[in-house]
């Protein structure tokens, strides 16, 4: 979402930003891992640098957690269910260190998740948030 978030008005990029807007407007705040923290930087468009930079300001800025370990029994899953999983890893364990939420546009971690026995516990328990599909409305009922 850091990166889809641009100033462009793909469909993509006006619900990320306005999902955003809608974060940085009403009182909810950010909870990321370092490992998380980490890729936001390294794919940041210039208008989530501008949000982060103004999250900030509010004294709404990114909280950094520690990160849960997990284990994950891969036996039995493809290779590429396993890698699916292990990219997006971090997303999980920063919603299984704070509240269980997690907002992406990319479904390869949950539907990677479902396959594999301990994840699909996992998966059920985090409430998924697509700021396309479900709309900063969402933000809401969170």
């Amino acid at each position: 979402m850091a990166r889809a978030a641009g100033d462009t008005e793909h469909p993509v990029s006006s619900a990320c930003r306005f999902f955003l807007e809608e974060v940085l407007r009403i009182c909810h705040h950010t909870v990321m891992t370092d490992d998380v923290n980490r890729e936001w930087k390294r794919h940041q468009s210039k208008f989530t640098q501008k949000w982060r930079a103004a999250m900030t300001a509010r004294k709404k800025a990114p909280r950094t957690v520690a990160a849960p370990s997990l284990s994950i029994d891969y036996s039995g899953c493809a290779e590429k269910t396993k890698d699916a999983i292990e990219k997006d890893r971090c997303l999980i364990e920063a919603a299984r260190a704070t509240d269980n939420i997690i907002v992406t546009l990319d479904k390869a971690l949950r539907e990677a998740l479902m396959t594999v026995p301990d994840g699909h516990k996992l998966a059920k328990d985090v409430t998924w948030v697509d700021p396309v599909a479900d709309g900063a409305e969402v933000l809401k009922r969170l």
